[in-house]
């Protein structure tokens, strides 16, 4: 979809044209108004903007100068000249700097929708061939095993997504055969002198194995492969034979797959002079049972493989190896320690919630779980105080941070009262600290437009007085005062102008000149379209005693 831009001093123009067009039917689906060139500007620095229909004739900037800027500013900005002059001088200039379209007013709706509609178009069709996207897509090609690696990375870790985020994600990485695929997993651990590699040369052989890996499973397997936290090469391997195809009797999947492992483990030792331990693992439904799987063969080669070598173990017919379940919710991504730093307080509730609720559900009699899962959360909430340069008990108090006894972890429900104790404090704290901030930050703002307030401030000057983005600056102000940062500058021009006009030595066009306004007939409009008299009326007003 893309975006519009409306500009003209004329209200009734740019509310006309917003409100009753269905831009939706020609693929726009935001639209951005301004009343003068400098708003604008304003805005185009602020807010993506891909169309801009402008009059010719305004106050302090024409449409052509406006045009002009943009034009080496915002080079794909397709612009629309909308204006009541007829004279060919302006239609051969507006070409020249480069204007899609010149239309006369008045125009039809239907004829204005048309002309953003072929500029619409003019888009899409740059967009399809630009250099940019194609060099866009070309490093996604180069990445794309190794953002296939990272995303399977995060599978191992227990990140979850509802079924059709798994689906588009799969389909982009060009993975979507895998999706409700049965896979086996195999573990390749590199030992010995591979473990005494340089990075560069461990990332190398890392390569070269599974390069290996894919020659010797062939077409009879398709892998999706990555490199754990530990260090592990981890392999999914689906079977790459059609189901509705029978295989020879004496030749099993799991014989295959056993096969092909017991290869790749004598090709490292023969042609890299390597030493790898392999250990396949159960299989499962892809994605939803890789965090199981994952678990389940870690155990099973602390328990088979151990600090041995050159080992190679196949565990997918054991019993259970799990006859204690370990905690999920607490080491899936994303982590609480994460979500306290980034202030997703809502997120951190959910995520506290969720590891209340495994714990009631599945560990509600196991005092080593209910104290695992405490001390979890007290050390990722130490943690966010400590980087905030504070202890947890300038938090949370004395007695709710002391874990002396242990009292908060007697069981599940004592757990959860505790968390729903500190919870709260520790939001206030930080929304306190962030409202100190933001009304610090605001006070800045404010003295800057007081001190320059005889200048022509524009909201980029403000942001680059505050080392801040215009985007963030305008959100800031809005979010502290309530206002807008432009009506707020506004209000101080207009109360200085009306103190200024009580001086009689001042002429109207000083006034103008002191505040601002290079233009006087545009001051005297804006003056008297926030007090509704002109400054001379006002000036007549206060000598007659007027209120």
């Amino acid at each position: 979809m893309y975006k519009l831009l409306i500009v003209d001093d004329e209200a009734s123009v740019v509310e006309g044209l917003a409100h009753t067009i269905p831009w939706e039917h020609v693929g726009i689906d935001e639209v951005h108004k301004a009343y003068s060139g400098f708003e604008a500007l304003e805005i185009l620095q602020t807010q993506p903007v891909d169309i801009m229909i402008t009059d010719i004739k305004m106050p302090r900037m024409s449409g052509l100068e406006l045009i002009e800027i943009t034009r080496t500013r915002w080079k794909k900005l397709k612009t629309i000249l909308l204006s009541g002059h007829a004279e060919f001088a302006y239609a051969r200039e507006a070409i020249s700097l480069g204007t899609s379209e010149y239309l006369l007013k008045p125009v039809s709706d239907e004829v204005v929708l048309a002309k953003v509609g072929k500029a619409v178009e003019s888009l899409r069709l740059e967009r399809e061939s630009d250099e940019t996207y194609n060099r866009a897509v070309q490093a996604f090609r180069a990445n794309l095993p190794q953002m296939r690696s990272e995303f399977l990375n995060q599978l191992l870790q227990g990140m979850n997504s509802p079924e059709d985020v798994w689906t588009k994600k799969l389909e982009l990485l060009e993975m979507s055969s895998a999706i409700c695929s049965e896979a086996a997993l195999m573990l390749v651990r590199m030992e010995d002198r591979l473990t005494e590699m340089s990075p560069y040369d461990s990332s190398v052989m890392e390569y070269a194995i599974g390069n290996m890996a894919d020659e010797i499973f062939g077409d009879r397997f398709r892998l999706w492969r990555c490199r754990d936290i530990h260090g592990y090469l981890v392999f999914f391997v689906f079977d790459s034979h059609d189901p509705k195809e029978e295989r020879p009797p004496d030749i099993a999947p799991e014989y295959e797959l056993k096969h092909c492992a017991s290869q790749l483990q004598m090709n490292v030792s023969r042609y890299l002079k390597g030493t790898i331990s392999v250990l396949i693992g159960r299989r499962g439904r892809f994605p939803e049972d890789v965090r199981k799987l994952y678990q389940d063969s870690l155990l099973a080669l602390r328990r088979h493989i151990g600090s041995h070598s050159d080992m190679f173990v196949y565990a997918a017919d054991e019993e259970e190896l799990h006859p204690v379940r370990s905690l999920q919710k607490c080491y899936e991504p994303p982590l609480l320690h994460h979500l306290l730093e980034s202030g997703s307080w809502e997120l951190v509730r959910d995520k506290l919630e969720q590891i209340l609720k495994e714990l009631s559900l599945a560990h509600s009699q196991s005092q080593e779980h209910v104290t695992e899962a405490f001390f979890f959360i007290y050390s990722s909430l130490s943690a966010y105080a400590h980087k905030n340069g504070r202890s947890l008990s300038d938090y949370l108090g004395a007695s709710l941070a002391d874990v002396t006894g242990l009292s908060q972890c007697t069981n599940a429900a004592t757990l959860g009262k505790w968390v729903n104790q500190v919870l709260p404090l520790l939001e206030q704290s930080a929304e306190r600290a962030t409202r100190s901030d933001r009304s610090a930050a605001v006070s800045r703002m404010k003295r800057f437009i007081r001190e320059h307030l005889s200048e022509d401030i524009s909201l980029q000057a403000i942001a680059d007085h505050m080392y801040m983005h215009p985007v963030h600056v305008s959100r800031l102000f809005k979010m502290e005062t309530g206002s807008n940062l432009s009506d707020y500058v506004l209000r101080l021009k207009m109360e200085r102008a009306a103190e200024m006009l009580a001086d009689h030595s001042l002429k109207n066009f000083e006034i103008a000149l002191k505040l601002g306004y290079q233009n006087p007939n545009y001051f005297i409009r804006v003056f008297k379209k926030y007090y509704s008299v002109t400054p001379q009326e006002y000036r007549n007003n206060l000598e007659a005693g007027k209120p």
